[in-house]
Formats: structure tokens, sequence, C-alpha cells
């Protein structure tokens, strides 16, 4: 268990990667239960068709341009936020992009794209925003990661790792910011439709890809309900939000038979299990 910490009117949140997605669906959430929003995302376009679509009051969502990659942008966008909507009580970690190819085939360019955005970009926003919560002893820092960080799925190398290291940074962070009145939730969805396997970087075997869409067309839940879950287990305390309940049963037993489950996945892909839809 964390901290937990009451959405509604009155609270300041901001976005990182609201421009589409699960991002602007959390950006939708949080303007629903009455919070000022600051929308951030790299491109100025998308993010105002987030605040067009939100279609809040005056005053209610703020537009900031962010590259999260970039750390300066981040400071820039604690200092703005604060101005605009308030000292910060929950930041959403949410900007990140899909990486595909084995190890030793994915260029080291991919690589470093994924490790910039998902995992640098939330170093990024805890280095800027965790101190001020921490100064006035309270504030929630949901962290976006990913199934992908427990099922360790080959051809997804890169993403695999950064999502990995979102949730060490999470466990880290909630032990060292307890003592401070912070609370830190990280999500690690399953599938759910969105453009992350169209937008990758690196080279998506096609039939990864049709996999990965059909899995996503399956799924029960959609981005809407993804931010409502995640957004739920912030108010709850906890610390990790698994929305999908096949998930949970993965990551039980991932941990109950690490060898075991090595093996399998291993099998499954020799047998091409994860290229075909």
């Amino acid at each position: 268990m964390t901290r937990g910490m009451r959405i509604d009117r009155g609270s300041s949140a901001v976005v990182t990667g609201a421009g589409s997605g699960l991002g602007r669906a959390f950006a939708k959430a949080l303007v629903s239960r009455g919070a000022v929003v600051v929308v951030a995302d790299v491109r100025e376009s998308t993010a105002r068709e987030t605040v067009r679509e939100i279609g809040a009051d005056a005053g209610r969502v703020h537009v900031v341009v962010c590259d999260v990659t970039k750390a300066d942008d981040v400071a820039r966008l604690a200092e703005e936020s604060a101005t605009l909507a308030g000292e910060v009580d929950l930041l959403v970690n949410n900007a990140g992009i899909g990486a595909a190819g084995d190890v030793g085939v994915a260029d080291l360019d991919s690589w470093r794209r994924a490790i910039d955005v998902n995992l640098c970009g939330v170093i990024h926003g805890c280095h800027y925003f965790v101190p001020r919560m921490r100064a006035r002893g309270r504030g929630h820092v949901l962290n976006v990661a990913s199934a992908a960080a427990i099922a360790a799925v080959p051809g997804m190398g890169a993403y695999n790792v950064t999502k990995a290291g979102v949730v060490a940074l999470s466990e880290t962070l909630a032990a060292e910011a307890a003592r401070d009145g912070v609370g830190v939730t990280v999500l690690l969805p399953g599938f759910f439709p969105t453009n992350i396997v169209s937008d990758a970087v690196g080279t998506v075997e096609e039939g990864k890809r049709r996999l990965a869409e059909t899995w996503m067309q399956r799924s029960k839940y959609s981005a809407d309900d993804i931010a409502r879950l995640a957004l739920g287990a912030v108010e709850r305390g906890k610390l990790y939000a698994l929305p999908h309940g096949e998930i949970r049963w993965l990551w039980r037993l991932k941990r109950a038979a690490p060898r075991t489950y090595a093996r399998v996945v291993g099998a499954l892909e020799r047998r091409g299990v994860f290229s075909r839809a």
C-alpha cells in the first residue's frame, strides 16, 4: 500500500503525453472529477485537440508543450504548472512510445529513443515534481508502465526493459517518499485499443503486429476504462494497478515459478506462437 489521495474539485494534475490515447483519457477523467488539469504533450496541436474534446470551462484545462526527454522542458513544466493550476497534487507520467525488435537486431537508435522517452521521461518527471510535493507534505505520482514489464515477450526488448525500469523506479520512490506524505502508483495495463504499435520505433514483425492488433481489438477495456481504474487505484493508495485480470494471474505465476515461466515463454517463441494472429 501507498498513500492514497482524493481527486476532486480543487485538485490539480499534470498529464504528460496527453495529446492522444491513454493520456487524453486521463485528462478527460480528471476533469470529470473536478480537477484542474495541465495537458502536456510534445505536439501542441494534439494537446489542443484534447482540450477541445474535453470542452471544459476556461481555467480548468491548460496546455504546456513539453518534450519529456529534455530535462529542461520538464523543469519548465513543473514551474508553469504551478503558475497555471497551483502546486500539483497528481503527476501522471504517461508519455511513452512502443519499441520493437529482437535484442541484437533492433538498432541502437531505437533503444536510445525508447529509453529516453519511456524511462528518462518518467525519471525527469519524478525529479522535478516530487521535491515540490515533499515540501508540501502531500501529492501523488502515477507512473504508466505496462504488462510488458512482467511478461517480457520476445521481440520487444527495448519496450520491456524501459517499462520494467518504470516499475523499479516506482517501487523505490514509494519507499523513499512515504515518510514525506507522497504516494506512488504504477500502472501495468495489458492490451487495449491504442496507437502504440503503429507508432512504435524499430521494426515490428508483421506476424507480431497482427497478433498485437488482434489482442487490442479483443480487449474488454478502452483507454477510458484504464484511466478510470488507474485513478481509482490512486485514490485507494494502491502501489500496483493491474486492471487486466489475466495480467494479475500472470504476475503471480511468474513470481511463484520464474524458471518455469521463462521456459514456457521460450518454448512458445520457438513454436511461433507470438507471431500468429
